[in-house]
């Protein structure tokens, strides 16, 4: 097998762990401070993908009325990546501040 080859199985299961982490920490039960901390998190994570969204959706239709490209769709796999990338930044940060 291809070094190149190995390295993207590596970040595909490193991605979908990264993926599965995210859903277990919503599910984990915990004290007032943890289900706060996992709120936030949420919260936050919510607003920056619902941006992004909106960003991807405006970019598309511009480029739609100027330059006639089909809008293109989503890959839904990379944006739950991007979601559980963002998520697990903001949980760490919050953990760290509120030290739970």
């Amino acid at each position: 097998m291809n070094f190149y080859m190995i390295l993207g199985i590596f970040l595909l299961f490193l991605l979908m762990a990264i993926n599965l982490l995210m859903f277990i920490s919503f599910i984990k039960q915990g004290d007032e401070r943890r289900k706060m901390i996992v709120q936030k998190a949420g919260n936050n994570t919510f607003a920056i993908t619902a941006v992004y969204l909106v960003f991807c959706l405006i970019e598309d239709i511009i480029k739609s009325c100027t330059q006639a490209v089909p809008m293109k769709g989503m890959n839904p796999f990379i944006v739950l990546t991007v979601m559980s990338i963002m998520y697990f930044v903001q949980l760490l940060y919050f953990k760290r501040k509120y030290g739970a």
